[in-house]
């Protein structure tokens, strides 16, 4: 029998810099730009993403037995206050 965490992904990423800076995430690519949604302080907050380039670099921590995918920040020159279209 199947229960709801069956269908959950394991975190595997990482988010480096940026708005979502320590965020953890699901990935399944191996290169490219993400949309990683920005997690929002209310509800009424309107929904942004920032982009995310996925990297050969992994991340380290204890306790977790694989390292993270590195996602770093694609969008730089943005501040991170400002919304993402």
């Amino acid at each position: 029998m199947k229960t709801p965490q069956d269908d959950r992904h394991e975190c595997n990423a990482i988010c480096l810099g940026g708005p979502c800076h320590g965020l953890l995430t699901h990935i399944d690519q191996d290169i490219g730009i993400l949309l990683v949604p920005v997690p929002r302080c209310s509800p009424d907050e309107p929904e942004t993403h920032a982009r995310y380039r996925v990297t050969r670099e992994r991340v380290s921590y204890h306790g977790h037995a694989e390292p993270y995918v590195a996602l770093h920040w694609a969008d730089p020159h943005r501040s991170c206050g400002q919304p993402q279209t």
